[in-house]
C-alpha cells in the first residue's frame, strides 16, 4: 500500500485542525498570529481518509514528530480587538487633472491597526448601481482612475467624493471609513472659438486715428486663468501696421491715417489665445508673389517705342504700325521669341484689346485696333512683354496719347459725404466738391458751381467747390441733409448747339456728427439672474447689462460699483458681460444684489442686477456624532430602535425642513440582521452572536447616509455594538488529528485532551472529560478517560479496524449552568508490516498527445497488501531481468515511466516484488500491469468540448465504486457516444483537472467525432441541453459546461476577456490502487485582451490564393472564401463560437427579412444552472417588422426597439454598438435619430458574459422557459427567422454562415428559390403562381412521354407471366449483378475487359498517385460508349421484380438496406483522402444533418 498518500493526509488533517484551534480570536503564547480556518478542507477530510488503504510510504520518523506534536498541550489567551484607523483622513484633498488616462494616480490612504500583526484591506463604500470612477489596490491603498474625467460643458465633473473603507483581518473585522473629496482640476484642452467664421467691417476714408473699427470676440470652455483670452493682430500682411487691438476685449482701432482709396481693402488676420504656459491654444480669424536660375538669362529689346506716340480721338488708319519693337532672345542657338501685348485691368492699359499686335520673326508692330476716345481714355500704357525658350520674360512699355476735340460735359470726379459737428458756429467749412471736364482747352475744362437747394443752411464758393454752413446745426433734430450742386463749364457746348455751357447736377450728402453732450442709459433698471449654480466656472457670464447713448460718439464703459461680496462677480468694462470671479457657496450667500455703472467719459447711469445662485449638491449629509456605540445582550432581540442616527444635509439651510436622507447599513452581511429606517431608528431583525466561529465580541456597523432620497451624495458613520456574554457555546476538543497510536503496542496511554470554548474565561475551563454514553461498546471496552488522558486499554490490529472515532463529552464550568457537548477524537491505528502480500494486476490507461510525450511517470506497481505502510520494505524488479524497451521502472517507489517515443497499443508488463519484515521472511510475488496508450491528434484536443463537475476528485471520477461497474469517467464516454450516435471508441474523454489545486472542481474535456472532428459548440450544444439528465444519470454536479474563466465579471479581468486553450504534451496522472489514468494536459487560462480575428493563412471552399488575396469560385464571398450569408424560414437555427466580452463589442449584419417576427440572433445560456446564476443574454429581433434588441449583461433587462418599419424583402443593416456605459442599435449606417437607438445597460454590471454558442435564425432551447427560471424583464420570442442573413460580423471577425458548428432548418448561401427570391424583392405570392405553372409543364411533359412509351409497346409484356423474378436481366440494368437471369448473358465478356482506348486509362507511373475521381469517370465514359456492354441502367427496366417478392426491387433507385449492422468506421483510418467517404458511411452523418437535431429535446 502507498504510504506517500497517507502521509500527505495526515499532514493536510493535522494543519487542517492545527488552523481550526488557532482562531484569530486567540493568540498563542509565543505572540505569532494564525491564519484562518478553511472549514472546506475539514469536510472534505473524511473523504480523503478512504484513500489512506492506497498506498505507503515511510513514515518513522514523521510519524514520531506528528505524535510528540499530538501530545502537546496548548494554552490560549483572550485579547482585544481594536479597529484601524485612517492616518490623517481630514488632511486628505487629492486633485486629478482632467482627461486624463486611465491609470491616473490619485492619492494613497493609509490606515494603521493598533493590534499587532493585522493586515488591513482597502475598498471603496459606493452605493446601490453606483459606477466606480476609481480603483483602490486592498493591499496599499494606492488609488488610481478608472474613467477619464471632463471638467468642462456638458459633463461638468469638477469634484467627486470617495469613501474608502479599511478592514482588518482580526475576528471579527472591524474597519473604519475615511470621505474626502477629489478635484477635478481644469487644464487648457480648449481652444478659443469666435463668434464669426469671418469679420467684415466697414471704415470710412476720413476715419480719425483710434476710431474703434471692430469688435472681435471669442470665448473659452476652460476654467480660470484657462480661459482668459487674448488678443492680437498677425504680421502677415503689409497692412497689420494700420491697426492695433486691445489685447484683452479684441476692439480693433485705427492706429494711422488711411492710405487707400475706395474700392480698395485692407485684410488683417488676428489671432486669439490662452497667455498660459502649458499647453497654449490659440485660433485665427480673417478681419478683410519668379525665382530665376542664375545662369539663365531674360530676352531684351534691342528696339523699342521709348517715347510716347500721340494720336487724335478720331485716328482711323487700322493697318499703321504705330510703334515697332525688337528684341533678342539671349539663348544661345535658340533665337526663338513669343510676343505678348498683355491685357489690363483697366482701358487704360488695353482690357479692351483698343490696341492689337503683331509679330513677325524677332519684331512686332503695334496696331490701332478700335476707335479712340479722349474723353474716355486720354492715355494708353501698353505693356508688351516677350518670352524666350527659357520662359523667362522681358516688358517694355508703349504709351499713346489721344488728344482732345472738345466734346465732353463736365462730371464730378468724386461724390463723398460731408460732415460737420453739432453746435458749430455759422461759417464752418463742411466739405469741397470736385468735377473735371475732359475737353483739353482751358475755355472747355474750366468748371463752375453752385447751389441748387438748402441755400438758407449752406453756400458754395464758385470756383472751388467749397462748402460752408449758414446756420448752427443740432444732430438730435436732423442728423442729414441732401444737398444738390450743380458743376458746369465756361464755353457753349459742342454737342447740343444751344449757346449754353454743358453742365451736370449731383447730390451730396451732409452729416451733422455727434457730440457728447447726452447721459448713457441702462436698457433695464432691474437685471435678475436666475439659477445660477454655486459651481459654475469661472468666467461664465451669467448676464450682460446693456446702456444706450444717442451720442454715437460716446466710449460706454462699465463697473461694479456696489455689491460684490467677496468679489465674487466681474464686468467686462467694454461688453456690460458680468461673470464669475471666485467661487459662490450658496451655503454662505444665495443671492446678490449688485449696482452696475454705465460711462460714457461726462456722463453716467446705474442699475440694479439681482443674481441668484442655486443650489449644487457639493456637500456631504452630517451625522449628529462621528460614532455611536452601545451594548446589548448577545442572541437576543432588543425592542424597538437599538440606536437613533441622526443626519441631515447642509445644503439645505434649514434644519427643520426635510432632509430628504436615506440611510442604509453598508455591509451587506450585516443587513439580515440589522435594519435602519429614513428616520435613522437602527433595529434588530436577528440576534447577535458574540462567540467564535460566527460571532464577535463587538460588532461594528456602517451606516451610510445618502441625501437627494438616495440618489445624491453620501456619507458614513459606524455604530460600535458591544455584545455581552452568556455561556451558550459547550467546549469542544483542540487536539491535533487525527492522533496516531501504533498497532501491537501494549495499552498504556494515548494522548492528553485538549479543548476550548467559544465563551468568556469565566465560561469555559476548567474542563471534565469522559467517554460519552453513546460510545459503542467496543469503544468502551479498548478506550478509557482519566482526567484529561485517554489510554488504550487493549492491543489493536490495524488489519481489523484502522481508525475509531471516540465520542468524548466535555463538560464546561460555565455559569448558571454548565454547558457540555460530545466531540469526535479520530484515532489512527499506526501500521507496521506485519502482512505478507499477494500478487497483484492493474491497468493504466495513457493519453499520448499528438504521440509526443516525453517520459513521464504513468503509475505504480500494484501488488495485493492489507499493510499500506510498508513501502521502503519493498523492492521492485522486472521479471526475468527482462525489460520492455519503451517503459522504465523505478525499484525502490514501483514507479513505472513511459519512454518518449512511445507508440499507440496494448502493453504487459510484468514485475517481481519482494518484500522484507521482522514479522516474516523475506519473499516475492509476481505483479502484471497492462498497459494501454492511444494517441490523439491535435485536432480533437483543439475541437474539444468542456465540462466542470463539483463534488468530486480526479481519483473518484477514474475510480469504480463498489455499487457500480463502471467509473463516472467510462459512464460519460458512454453517455455522449449515444447522445451523438457513434460508437464508443469514437469517442475520447482524455483530461481530467483538479482545477486550481481545489479538490471539489473537476475539469473535463473530451472530443467526438464521425468524420472529422465535431465542432465544440455543437459538443457543448448538445450536452448543455442535456445538462439535467445526464446529471441524474451520473449522480453529480455540473457547475459549467463549456469551461469559460471569462464567465464571471472582473473576476479574472475588468473588461476584456478571452479564453485561450493551452495545451502540454507532458502528461497529467490520476493515480489509484488498480487502475491509473494519464490524459493531455489541457486547460483554459483568461487573458484580458479583446478576442482579436482569428489569422486566415488559407483560401477556403476551393479558393485560390493571389497577391496576398484569395479568388473565390462563384457563390463563396467572403474575404478568404467563406460563405457569408444563410436563409431561414422560421423554425431553424445555427450555431456559431460564442462571443468573448470586450470593452467595445461591434456586431454588424444585413437582414432581407421575409416575415415581420422572428429571431435573428440569440447569445445566452442553453439551460438553467443553479451552481452558475449567469443569467446574460442577447438576442435581436424582429417585432412586426422594427428591429428589437435585448440585452441583459446579468443585472437587468433592457429593450431597445428602431422606430422605423423596413417591407418585407427590402435588405437593410444593423450594427449593435456594446459598451460598458452605452448600447446602440444602428440601422442602416444611420446616425439620425430616427435610426439609431441608444440607452445604457441595467445594473453595475458592464459586459456580456456568455459561454454558449452564438445561435443564428432561431434557439434551440425553450427561451419562454429559460426566462422564467432567469427572472429575464423580456424574453426574446420563440418563432424564428424568415429571410436572408448576410455578412455576420463581430469585432470585424467575418463569420463563414455556410460552416454552422450545429444546424437545422438552414440554407447556406441563401441559394434556394424562395431566399433568392426574397433577397431580390420578388413577392412569395408571385412566386408561388411560378411553381404552380412550373408543375403543370411537368404534368404535360410526362403525359407526352408516356404516350410515347406506350407507343414503344415496351408496356405489352404480360405482366402474368411474372414468376417472382426478373423477366430477363436486361430488363434491370447491366450494373446490377443480383438476379436471375439467362446463363447466356453470364457468358458475356466482364464489364471492365481491357479495351483498345483502356491502356491509356491505366499506364501509370509506379511513384504517381493514382487520381480516382479521373479513372471512375474514364471507367464511367469507357462503358458508355462501348456498343458491347450490357444493358445501362434506366427507368424502363425498373420495378419488375414482381409484388410478391419478399426480396423487394434490385434496382439502385428503388431498394431499401438496413444499414444497421454495417459498419465502416475503418474509413477515417484511412487518411484525409477518404475522409469524406468516412463522413458519407461513417457512424455519424455530417453536422448540418445530423439525426441528433430530431431529438425531441432540440425544439426547432
Amino acid at each position: 500500500m502507498n504510504r506517500l498518500v497517507i502521509v500527505s493526509l495526515i499532514y493536510l488533517a493535522v494543519s487542517v485542525i492545527t488552523t481550526h484551534s488557532d482562531d484569530n480570536f486567540y493568540s498563542r503564547n509565543d505572540g505569532r498570529s494564525s491564519n484562518r480556518i478553511d472549514y472546506r478542507e475539514v469536510f472534505s477530510l473524511n473523504r480523503q481518509r478512504r484513500s489512506l488503504y492506497d498506498d505507503s510510504y515511510d513514515i518513522d520518523n514523521r510519524l514520531s514528530n506528528l505524535a510528540s506534536v499530538a501530545n502537546s498541550p496548548r494554552s490560549f489567551r483572550p485579547v482585544d480587538n481594536r479597529k484601524p484607523v485612517f492616518v490623517n483622513c481630514e488632511g486628505y484633498a487629492p486633485s486629478v487633472q482632467e482627461e486624463r488616462d486611465p491609470g491616473t494616480y490619485v492619492i494613497q490612504v493609509t490606515a494603521t491597526d493598533p493590534d499587532d500583526h493585522q493586515t488591513i484591506a482597502y475598498s471603496f463604500v459606493t452605493a446601490p448601481g453606483e459606477r466606480p470612477k476609481f480603483r483602490i489596490d486592498k493591499n496599499t491603498g494606492l488609488i488610481t482612475t478608472i474613467h477619464r474625467f471632463d471638467r468642462d460643458e456638458p459633463i461638468r465633473e469638477k469634484e467627486v467624493y470617495i469613501t474608502v473603507r479599511a478592514t482588518d483581518d482580526g475576528l471579527p473585522n472591524l474597519d473604519d471609513v475615511c470621505t474626502f473629496k477629489v478635484t477635478i482640476e481644469d487644464i487648457n484642452d480648449n481652444p478659443p472659438v469666435f463668434d464669426k467664421t469671418r469679420y467684415d467691417e466697414p471704415i470710412t476714408k476720413d476715419a480719425k486715428v483710434g476710431f474703434r473699427v471692430a469688435s472681435i470676440s471669442a470665448t473659452d470652455l476652460d476654467d480660470g486663468e484657462n480661459s482668459v483670452i487674448k488678443y492680437e493682430i498677425l504680421k502677415k500682411q503689409s497692412d497689420y501696421s494700420h491697426f492695433r487691438i486691445n489685447e484683452n476685449n479684441g476692439i480693433i482701432t485705427l492706429a494711422k491715417s488711411i492710405d487707400k482709396s475706395p474700392g480698395q481693402y485692407y485684410l488683417i488676420f488676428v489671432r486669439a489665445y490662452n497667455n498660459v504656459p502649458d499647453m497654449p491654444q490659440d485660433a485665427e480669424v480673417e478681419v478683410k508673389i519668379p525665382v530665376i536660375e542664375s545662369n539663365k538669362l531674360p530676352p531684351y529689346f534691342t528696339e523699342a517705342q521709348l517715347q510716347p506716340i500721340s494720336l487724335d480721338e478720331n485716328f482711323s488708319n487700322y493697318s499703321a504700325a504705330l510703334a515697332t519693337l525688337r528684341a533678342n532672345s539671349r539663348v544661345p542657338g535658340k533665337p526663338e521669341l513669343i510676343f505678348e501685348l498683355i491685357t489690363g485691368r483697366t482701358e487704360q492699359t488695353n482690357s479692351r484689346n483698343t490696341f492689337l499686335l503683331e509679330q513677325k520673326g524677332d519684331t512686332a508692330i503695334v496696331l490701332l485696333g478700335k476707335a479712340l476716345d479722349y474723353e474716355t481714355i486720354t492715355e494708353y500704357t501698353l505693356t508688351v512683354s516677350v518670352k524666350n525658350t527659357h520662359d523667362l520674360i522681358a516688358q517694355s512699355i508703349v504709351k499713346i496719347k489721344v488728344l482732345d476735340v472738345n466734346d465732353n460735359i463736365p462730371y464730378f470726379t468724386e461724390v463723398t459725404s460731408g460732415w460737420i459737428p453739432e453746435n458749430e458756429p455759422a461759417g464752418t467749412p463742411v466739405m469741397q466738391v470736385r468735377a473735371f471736364d475732359m475737353d483739353g482747352t482751358p475755355a472747355n475744362n474750366i468748371v463752375s458751381f453752385r447751389l441748387a437747394d438748402n441755400e438758407e443752411y449752406f453756400s458754395i464758393d464758385y470756383n472751388t467747390g467749397n462748402i460752408t454752413a449758414l446756420v448752427t446745426f443740432d444732430r438730435e433734430a436732423t442728423d442729414t441733409y441732401h444737398l444738390k450742386i450743380i458743376a458746369e463749364d465756361n464755353s457753349p457746348s459742342a454737342l447740343y448747339n444751344n449757346g449754353k455751357p454743358n453742365s451736370i447736377s449731383q447730390t451730396f450728402i451732409i452729416k451733422i456728427s455727434d457730440k457728447n453732450d447726452h447721459p448713457p442709459k441702462f436698457t433695464k433698471d432691474y437685471y435678475i439672474a436666475e439659477k445660477i449654480p454655486e459651481d459654475a466656472n469661472t468666467n461664465t457670464v451669467v448676464i450682460q447689462v446693456l446702456a444706450l447713448d444717442i451720442d454715437t460718439a460716446s466710449q460706454i464703459t462699465y463697473s461694479i460699483v456696489s455689491g460684490n461680496i467677496g468679489n465674487a462677480f466681474k464686468i467686462d468694462e467694454t461688453t456690460g458681460a458680468i461673470s464669475v470671479n471666485n467661487e459662490l457657496d450658496y451655503e454662505n450667500i444665495t443671492e446678490y444684489t449688485l449696482q452696475v455703472r454705465a460711462f460714457d467719459g461726462t456722463y453716467d447711469d446705474n442699475a440694479t442686477v439681482s443674481i441668484k445662485v442655486e443650489n449644487v449638491n457639493d456637500n456631504l449629509p452630517k451625522f449628529a456624532q462621528n460614532e455611536y456605540s452601545l451594548e446589548i445582550d448577545e442572541e437576543k432581540i432588543m425592542d424597538g430602535c437599538i440606536v437613533t442616527i441622526e443626519a441631515w444635509d447642509p445644503d439645505i439651510r434649514d434644519r427643520s425642513d426635510p432632509q430628504h436622507i436615506k440611510f442604509a447599513i453598508v455591509k451587506v452581511e450585516q443587513r439580515p440582521l440589522l435594519e435602519i429606517d429614513d428616520e435613522g431608528c437602527l433595529r434588530q431583525k436577528a440576534p447577535l452572536d458574540r462567540d467564535p466561529p460566527n460571532g464577535h465580541k463587538s460588532w461594528q456597523v456602517i451606516i451610510s447616509a445618502t441625501d437627494e432620497d438616495g440618489s445624491g451624495r453620501q456619507s458614513t458613520t459606524t455604530v460600535n455594538i458591544i455584545l455581552n456574554d452568556t455561556n451558550d457555546n459547550p467546549p469542544f476538543l483542540t487536539n491535533k488529528m487525527p492522533v496516531v497510536w501504533y498497532e501491537n503496542q501494549d495499552p498504556g496511554r494515548i494522548v492528553t485532551l485538549t479543548a476550548d470554548d467559544y465563551d468568556e474565561p469565566q465560561n469555559g475551563p476548567p474542563f471534565q472529560y469522559e467517554i460519552s454514553d453513546s460510545a459503542s461498546d467496543d469503544i468502551k471496552q479498548k478506550f478509557r478517560i482519566d482526567t484529561d488522558v485517554l489510554y488504550a486499554q487493549v492491543r489493536f490490529d490495524r488489519e481489523r479496524q484502522k481508525e475509531y472515532f471516540i465520542p468524548v463529552l466535555i463538560t464546561d464550568s460555565g455559569k448558571p449552568q454548565p454547558l457540555s457537548k460530545v466531540s469526535i477524537l479520530h484515532l489512527v491505528i499506526g501500521d507496521v508490516n506485519d502482512n505478507e502480500m499477494q500478487d497483484g494486476e492493474s491497468k493504466i490507461f495513457v493519453y499520448n498527445y499528438k504521440g509526443e510525450s516525453p517520459n513521464a511517470d504513468i503509475g505504480r506497481v500494484y501488488v495485493d497488501d492489507l499493510d499500506d505502510w510498508d513501502l521502503p520494505d519493498k523492492t521492485f524488479n522486472w521479471r526475468d531481468g527482462y525489460s520492455p524497451d519503451h517503459f522504465a521502472l523505478n525499484t525502490d517507489t514501483g514507479m513505472i515511466t513511459m519512454l518518449q517515443g512511445t507508440r499507440g497499443g496494448d502493453y504487459e508488463l510484468f514485475f517481481t516484488v519482494t518484500e522484507q519484515s521482522s514479522f516474516f521472511p523475506r519473499h516475492s510475488v509476481s505483479a502484471k500491469v497492462l498497459v494501454t496508450v492511444k494517441e490523439i491528434p491535435e485536432e480533437a484536443v483543439d475541437k474539444s468540448g468542456s465540462i466542470r463537475f463539483y463534488g468530486i476528485t480526479a481519483e473518484e471520477f477514474v475510480s469504480r465504486s463498489p455499487s457500480l461497474s463502471l467509473t463516472p469517467k467510462d459512464r460519460l464516454q458512454n453517455s455522449i457516444a449515444e447522445l451523438f450516435n457513434i460508437s464508443r471508441e469514437n469517442v475520447d474523454v482524455f483530461t481530467v483537472l483538479q482545477r486550481d489545486n481545489n479538490a471539489s472542481l473537476l475539469d473535463v474535456r473530451f472530443s467526438a467525432h464521425g468524420s472529422p472532428y465535431y465542432e465544440p459548440e455543437r459538443l457543448n450544444g448538445i450536452i448543455g441541453y442535456n445538462q439535467r439528465s445526464l446529471e441524474d444519470e451520473f449522480g453529480l454536479k455540473m457547475m459549467m459546461v463549456s469551461i469559460d474563466e471569462c464567465i464571471e465579471e472582473k473576476v479574472r479581468c475588468e473588461l476584456s476577456c478571452k479564453n485561450v486553450l493551452h495545451k502540454s504534451n507532458v502528461p497529467i496522472a490520476v493515480y489509484t490502487n488498480t487502475s491509473s489514468f494519464v490524459g493531455v494536459n489541457a486547460f483554459v487560462q483568461a487573458e484580458c485582451v479583446c478576442d482579436a480575428p482569428p489569422v486566415v493563412t488559407e483560401c477556403l471552399n476551393g479558393g485560390t490564393p493571389f497577391n496576398d488575396k484569395c479568388e473565390c469560385m462563384e457563390g463563396y464571398e467572403g474575404p478568404h472564401c467563406e460563405i457569408i450569408s444563410i436563409g431561414f424560414y422560421g423554425h431553424g437555427y445555427a450555431m456559431y463560437p460564442p462571443v468573448s466580452p470586450c470593452n467595445m463589442t461591434r456586431i454588424s449584419m444585413e437582414l432581407t427579412p421575409q416575415r415581420e417576427d422572428g429571431l435573428v440572433m440569440y447569445i445566452g445560456p442553453l439551460s438553467y444552472n443553479p451552481l452558475l446564476p449567469v443569467q446574460d443574454f442577447l438576442a435581436l429581433e424582429l417585432v412586426k417588422g422594427l428591429p428589437v434588441l435585448l440585452l441583459d449583461y446579468g443585472t437587468g433587462t433592457i429593450r431597445i426597439e428602431h422606430k422605423h418599419r423596413f417591407p418585407q424583402g427590402r435588405p437593410f443593416t444593423v450594427e449593435i454598438v456594446l459598451q460598458p456605459q452605452t448600447v446602440e442599435m444602428i440601422v442602416d449606417n444611420c446616425k439620425l435619430s430616427t435610426c439609431m437607438s441608444l440607452d445604457a445597460p441595467k445594473g453595475p454590471n458592464e459586459s456580456l458574459n456568455v459561454n454558449a454558442p452564438l445561435q443564428l435564425g432561431g434557439a434551440a432551447v425553450n427561451l419562454e422557459s429559460l426566462g422564467s427560471m432567469f427572472n429575464w424583464t423580456y424574453v426574446p420570442q420563440g418563432k424564428g427567422f424568415s429571410g436572408c442573413l448576410r455578412n455576420l460580423t463581430i469585432n470585424d471577425r467575418t463569420y463563414n454562415l455556410g460552416a454552422p458548428s450545429l444546424a437545422k432548418n438552414h440554407d447556406p448561401g441563401c441559394h434556394r428559390s424562395v431566399a433568392v427570391a426574397v433577397s431580390f424583392g420578388i413577392d412569395s405570392n408571385f412566386l408561388i403562381a411560378i411553381i404552380v405553372c412550373i408543375a403543370v409543364l411537368l404534368i404535360l411533359l410526362l403525359a407526352v412521354v408516356v404516350h410515347k412509351k406506350h407507343q414503344d409497346g415496351w408496356h405489352e409484356k404480360d405482366m402474368d407471366d411474372i414468376r417472382e423474378t426478373i423477366i430477363n436481366y436486361e430488363e434491370e440494368g447491366g450494373g446490377e449483378r443480383d438476379a436471375e437471369y439467362d446463363l447466356a448473358v453470364l457468358r458475356a465478356p466482364p464489364i471492365y475487359m481491357d479495351k483498345p482506348y483502356g491502356n491509356d486509362l491505366r499506364q501509370k507511373e509506379a511513384n504517381e498517385v493514382p487520381d480516382i475521381g479521373a479513372f471512375l469517370t474514364d471507367k464511367k465514359d469507357a462503358c458508355d460508349r462501348d456498343a458491347d456492354a450490357y444493358p445501362i441502367d434506366d427507368v424502363r427496366h425498373y420495378a419488375y421484380e414482381g409484388d410478391g417478392n419478399s426480396s423487394g426491387s434490385l434496382s439502385s433507385l428503388a431498394s431499401c438496406t438496413d444499414e444497421g449492422d454495417l459498419k465502416f468506421n475503418y474509413l477515417s483510418s484511412f487518411g484525409p483522402r477518404f475522409r469524406k467517404l468516412a463522413d458519407m458511411y461513417g457512424e455519424e452523418p455530417s453536422d448540418t444533418d445530423s439525426n441528433v437535431d430530431d431529438d425531441e429535446g432540440w425544439r426547432i
